[in-house]
Protein backbone atom coordinates (compact mmCIF):
# COMPACT_ATOMS: atom_id res chain seq x y z
CA UNK A 1 0.00 0.00 0.00
CA UNK A 2 3.07 2.12 0.97
CA UNK A 3 4.71 1.81 -2.53
CA UNK A 4 1.18 2.71 -4.08
CA UNK A 5 0.38 5.99 -2.09
CA UNK A 6 4.40 7.27 -2.48
CA UNK A 7 3.83 6.43 -6.40
CA UNK A 8 0.81 8.55 -6.46
CA UNK A 9 2.41 11.48 -5.25
CA UNK A 10 4.98 11.30 -6.99
CA UNK A 11 2.69 11.92 -10.55
CA UNK A 12 1.11 14.42 -8.87
CA UNK A 13 3.75 16.63 -7.37
CA UNK A 14 6.31 15.92 -10.44
CA UNK A 15 3.67 16.45 -13.21
CA UNK A 16 2.38 19.95 -11.10
CA UNK A 17 6.24 21.42 -11.43
CA UNK A 18 7.22 21.68 -14.33
CA UNK A 19 8.26 18.30 -15.43
CA UNK A 20 5.87 16.74 -17.39
CA UNK A 21 7.52 14.02 -18.41
CA UNK A 22 6.67 11.81 -15.78
CA UNK A 23 4.58 8.89 -15.17
CA UNK A 24 1.88 10.32 -16.32
CA UNK A 25 -0.46 8.28 -18.98
CA UNK A 26 -1.50 8.41 -22.77
CA UNK A 27 -4.00 10.67 -23.91
CA UNK A 28 -4.77 10.76 -27.23
CA UNK A 29 -3.37 13.07 -29.68
CA UNK A 30 -4.53 14.16 -33.03
CA UNK A 31 -3.21 12.77 -36.34
CA UNK A 32 -0.61 15.02 -37.76
CA UNK A 33 -2.12 15.25 -40.77
CA UNK A 34 -4.56 16.99 -39.26
CA UNK A 35 -2.39 20.26 -38.74
CA UNK A 36 -1.16 22.84 -41.07
CA UNK A 37 2.86 22.67 -42.18
CA UNK A 38 3.45 25.85 -39.69
CA UNK A 39 2.48 23.20 -37.04
CA UNK A 40 5.11 20.82 -37.67
CA UNK A 41 7.70 22.75 -36.95
CA UNK A 42 11.06 21.23 -34.90
CA UNK A 43 13.61 22.67 -32.75
CA UNK A 44 17.46 21.63 -32.70
CA UNK A 45 19.55 19.88 -30.18
CA UNK A 46 20.89 22.74 -27.83
CA UNK A 47 24.21 22.04 -25.69
CA UNK A 48 23.59 20.90 -22.43
CA UNK A 49 24.05 23.61 -20.42
CA UNK A 50 21.67 25.20 -17.64
CA UNK A 51 21.39 28.84 -17.66
CA UNK A 52 23.31 31.05 -14.74
CA UNK A 53 20.77 32.38 -12.68
CA UNK A 54 17.77 30.26 -14.13
CA UNK A 55 14.37 30.48 -11.59
CA UNK A 56 10.85 29.48 -12.92
CA UNK A 57 8.16 30.22 -10.60
CA UNK A 58 4.91 28.49 -11.59
CA UNK A 59 1.54 28.69 -10.24
CA UNK A 60 -0.75 25.76 -9.53
CA UNK A 61 -4.10 26.19 -9.88
CA UNK A 62 -7.35 23.34 -9.50
CA UNK A 63 -10.15 23.84 -11.32
CA UNK A 64 -9.57 27.76 -11.43
CA UNK A 65 -8.52 28.31 -7.95
CA UNK A 66 -4.81 29.01 -7.33
CA UNK A 67 -3.79 26.43 -4.16
CA UNK A 68 -0.16 26.13 -4.71
CA UNK A 69 3.33 27.47 -6.07
CA UNK A 70 6.32 25.61 -7.10
CA UNK A 71 9.67 27.03 -8.09
CA UNK A 72 12.46 25.27 -10.36
CA UNK A 73 15.80 26.94 -9.85
CA UNK A 74 20.14 26.51 -10.04
CA UNK A 75 21.79 26.66 -6.75
CA UNK A 76 24.88 26.43 -8.39
CA UNK A 77 27.58 24.05 -9.59
CA UNK A 78 29.03 21.61 -6.99
CA UNK A 79 31.29 18.70 -6.62
CA UNK A 80 29.83 15.53 -6.16
CA UNK A 81 31.39 12.13 -6.18
CA UNK A 82 35.36 14.05 -7.84
CA UNK A 83 32.67 15.47 -10.68
CA UNK A 84 31.02 18.87 -11.27
CA UNK A 85 27.53 18.27 -11.15
CA UNK A 86 24.71 21.74 -11.42
CA UNK A 87 22.57 21.62 -8.03
CA UNK A 88 18.93 21.98 -8.96
CA UNK A 89 16.50 22.59 -6.60
CA UNK A 90 12.28 22.21 -6.98
CA UNK A 91 9.88 22.97 -4.20
CA UNK A 92 6.43 23.15 -3.65
CA UNK A 93 4.37 24.62 -1.39
CA UNK A 94 0.62 24.57 -0.35
CA UNK A 95 -1.14 28.17 -0.13
CA UNK A 96 -2.59 29.33 3.69
CA UNK A 97 -6.10 28.47 2.67
CA UNK A 98 -5.08 24.70 1.91
CA UNK A 99 -2.37 24.87 4.71
CA UNK A 100 -5.44 24.67 7.00
CA UNK A 101 -6.49 21.43 5.41
CA UNK A 102 -3.65 19.78 3.40
CA UNK A 103 0.00 21.46 4.07
CA UNK A 104 2.17 20.99 1.71
CA UNK A 105 5.70 21.65 1.55
CA UNK A 106 8.05 19.40 -0.35
CA UNK A 107 11.94 19.79 -1.68
CA UNK A 108 13.81 18.00 -4.82
CA UNK A 109 17.42 17.93 -5.09
CA UNK A 110 19.37 16.95 -8.10
CA UNK A 111 22.97 17.31 -8.69
CA UNK A 112 23.52 16.54 -12.56
CA UNK A 113 26.49 15.60 -14.16
CA UNK A 114 27.90 18.95 -15.98
CA UNK A 115 29.76 17.27 -18.77
CA UNK A 116 27.37 14.06 -19.29
CA UNK A 117 24.00 15.48 -17.79
CA UNK A 118 22.73 12.63 -15.59
CA UNK A 119 21.69 12.26 -12.50
CA UNK A 120 24.85 11.76 -9.70
CA UNK A 121 22.66 11.97 -6.60
CA UNK A 122 18.82 13.06 -6.15
CA UNK A 123 17.05 14.40 -2.73
CA UNK A 124 13.50 14.68 -1.58
CA UNK A 125 12.01 16.09 1.63
CA UNK A 126 8.00 15.85 1.49
CA UNK A 127 5.73 17.09 4.02
CA UNK A 128 2.83 16.47 2.77
CA UNK A 129 -0.22 16.67 5.25
CA UNK A 130 1.23 14.08 8.24
CA UNK A 131 2.74 12.16 5.37
CA UNK A 132 7.13 12.59 5.75
CA UNK A 133 9.54 11.80 3.41
CA UNK A 134 13.17 12.67 3.74
CA UNK A 135 14.84 10.01 1.13
CA UNK A 136 18.05 10.29 -0.74
CA UNK A 137 18.99 8.21 -4.35
CA UNK A 138 22.91 8.07 -5.00
CA UNK A 139 23.87 6.88 -8.41
CA UNK A 140 26.97 4.80 -9.79
CA UNK A 141 26.70 5.80 -13.33
CA UNK A 142 29.61 3.42 -14.25
CA UNK A 143 28.73 1.07 -12.25
CA UNK A 144 25.30 0.92 -13.43
CA UNK A 145 24.09 1.17 -9.65
CA UNK A 146 21.91 2.81 -6.63
CA UNK A 147 21.59 2.95 -3.19
CA UNK A 148 18.55 3.81 -2.02
CA UNK A 149 18.85 5.21 1.99
CA UNK A 150 16.01 6.97 4.06
CA UNK A 151 17.53 9.12 6.80
CA UNK A 152 13.52 9.15 8.89
CA UNK A 153 14.32 4.87 9.64
CA UNK A 154 18.09 4.56 7.78
CA UNK A 155 16.22 2.37 5.94
CA UNK A 156 19.09 1.41 3.17
CA UNK A 157 18.35 -0.42 -0.70
CA UNK A 158 20.83 -1.02 -3.44
CA UNK A 159 19.70 -1.36 -7.14
CA UNK A 160 20.64 -1.84 -10.72
CA UNK A 161 20.02 0.98 -12.86
CA UNK A 162 19.95 1.35 -16.53
CA UNK A 163 22.94 3.96 -18.23
CA UNK A 164 22.36 7.31 -18.52
CA UNK A 165 19.95 7.32 -15.94
CA UNK A 166 18.06 10.33 -14.81
CA UNK A 167 16.12 11.09 -12.02
CA UNK A 168 12.54 12.57 -11.47
CA UNK A 169 13.84 16.60 -12.34
CA UNK A 170 16.99 15.75 -14.21
CA UNK A 171 14.52 14.47 -16.53
CA UNK A 172 12.86 17.30 -17.46
CA UNK A 173 16.31 19.00 -17.56
CA UNK A 174 17.56 16.71 -20.13
CA UNK A 175 15.00 16.60 -22.61
CA UNK A 176 14.78 20.50 -23.17
CA UNK A 177 17.66 20.09 -24.10
CA UNK A 178 17.42 17.38 -27.32
CA UNK A 179 16.02 17.71 -31.25
CA UNK A 180 12.40 17.17 -31.55
CA UNK A 181 9.70 17.81 -34.30
CA UNK A 182 6.24 16.99 -34.07
CA UNK A 183 5.71 12.96 -34.79
CA UNK A 184 8.83 12.28 -32.74
CA UNK A 185 8.87 9.53 -29.51
CA UNK A 186 11.48 10.03 -26.92
CA UNK A 187 12.31 7.85 -24.58
CA UNK A 188 13.85 8.73 -21.07
CA UNK A 189 15.18 6.40 -18.82
CA UNK A 190 14.27 7.27 -15.41
CA UNK A 191 14.82 6.50 -11.39
CA UNK A 192 11.63 6.81 -9.33
CA UNK A 193 10.86 5.03 -5.81
CA UNK A 194 12.99 2.46 -6.01
CA UNK A 195 12.21 1.85 -9.50
CA UNK A 196 13.08 2.01 -13.04
CA UNK A 197 10.83 3.59 -15.78
CA UNK A 198 10.67 4.20 -19.38
CA UNK A 199 9.38 7.69 -19.77
CA UNK A 200 8.50 8.40 -23.08
CA UNK A 201 8.02 11.78 -24.89
CA UNK A 202 5.22 11.60 -27.54
CA UNK A 203 6.04 15.54 -29.54
CA UNK A 204 2.42 16.09 -31.02
CA UNK A 205 2.64 19.43 -32.77
CA UNK A 206 3.59 22.81 -32.51
CA UNK A 207 1.70 26.10 -31.86
CA UNK A 208 1.67 29.80 -30.84
CA UNK A 209 0.46 29.54 -27.12
CA UNK A 210 0.17 32.46 -24.88
CA UNK A 211 1.03 32.36 -21.24
CA UNK A 212 -1.05 34.72 -19.28
CA UNK A 213 1.15 38.36 -18.79
CA UNK A 214 4.46 36.51 -20.31
CA UNK A 215 3.49 37.09 -23.78
CA UNK A 216 3.03 34.06 -26.46
CA UNK A 217 5.82 31.56 -27.42
CA UNK A 218 5.93 29.85 -30.43
CA UNK A 219 6.10 26.36 -28.49
CA UNK A 220 5.49 22.47 -28.71
CA UNK A 221 2.90 20.61 -27.48
CA UNK A 222 3.94 17.18 -25.32
CA UNK A 223 2.45 14.48 -24.15
CA UNK A 224 3.91 11.60 -21.41
CA UNK A 225 3.42 8.28 -20.74
CA UNK A 226 5.57 5.47 -18.55
CA UNK A 227 5.85 2.21 -18.84
CA UNK A 228 7.41 0.06 -15.87
CA UNK A 229 8.17 -3.56 -16.53
CA UNK A 230 6.16 -3.86 -19.84
CA UNK A 231 3.36 -2.05 -18.02
CA UNK A 232 1.97 1.32 -19.52
CA UNK A 233 1.06 3.76 -16.19
CA UNK A 234 -2.68 4.80 -17.08
CA UNK A 235 -3.72 6.99 -14.05
CA UNK A 236 -5.17 10.51 -15.94
CA UNK A 237 -4.50 12.49 -19.25
CA UNK A 238 -1.30 14.62 -19.04
CA UNK A 239 0.44 17.10 -21.45
CA UNK A 240 2.17 19.95 -21.55
CA UNK A 241 3.72 23.09 -23.92
CA UNK A 242 7.40 23.48 -23.92
CA UNK A 243 8.87 26.77 -25.93
CA UNK A 244 10.71 26.60 -29.00
CA UNK A 245 13.64 28.94 -28.31
CA UNK A 246 17.21 28.14 -26.78
CA UNK A 247 15.43 28.40 -23.54
CA UNK A 248 13.02 25.53 -23.84
CA UNK A 249 11.08 26.82 -20.84
CA UNK A 250 8.30 24.61 -19.71
CA UNK A 251 5.10 26.81 -20.38
CA UNK A 252 2.29 24.85 -19.41
CA UNK A 253 0.89 21.46 -18.04
CA UNK A 254 -1.95 20.27 -17.69
CA UNK A 255 -3.66 17.06 -16.41
CA UNK A 256 -7.27 15.57 -15.67
CA UNK A 257 -6.36 13.25 -12.70
CA UNK A 258 -9.38 11.18 -11.24
CA UNK A 259 -10.97 12.45 -8.31
CA UNK A 260 -8.76 15.61 -8.54
CA UNK A 261 -9.68 16.55 -11.73
CA UNK A 262 -8.24 19.25 -13.68
CA UNK A 263 -5.27 20.91 -12.19
CA UNK A 264 -3.39 23.12 -14.54
CA UNK A 265 0.77 24.05 -13.82
CA UNK A 266 1.58 27.08 -15.42
CA UNK A 267 4.84 29.56 -15.39
CA UNK A 268 4.19 33.17 -14.26
CA UNK A 269 7.75 33.82 -13.80
CA UNK A 270 11.31 33.07 -15.25
CA UNK A 271 14.74 34.89 -14.32
CA UNK A 272 16.90 35.74 -16.28
CA UNK A 273 14.88 36.95 -19.05
CA UNK A 274 17.28 37.16 -22.02
CA UNK A 275 19.62 34.31 -22.44
CA UNK A 276 23.22 36.06 -22.73
CA UNK A 277 24.22 37.73 -26.35
CA UNK A 278 20.59 36.67 -27.24
CA UNK A 279 17.12 38.83 -28.25
CA UNK A 280 14.69 35.77 -27.71
CA UNK A 281 12.07 36.59 -26.18
CA UNK A 282 8.20 35.79 -26.07
CA UNK A 283 6.10 38.47 -28.28
CA UNK A 284 3.71 40.19 -25.64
Amino acid sequence: MRRHVDTARFRIWILILGVWILTGCISKAPLLEEFPAEALREVQKVPYRIVEGEHLTFSIRWLGFEFGTGEIKLEGIETIQDREAYHVSMRVWSNALIDLVYPVRDEHHSYIDVEHFHSLRYEKVLREGRYRADEVMVYDQDQHTAVYESRLNGTKKQMMIPEHVQDQLSCAFWLRYQAMKPGDHVHIPVNADEQNWDVEIHVVYSDRKKIGDLGTFDALRIDPSANFQGVFIRRGKFWGWMSMDDRRLPLLMQSKIPVLGSVNIVLVDYQPRLLEGSAVEAVA
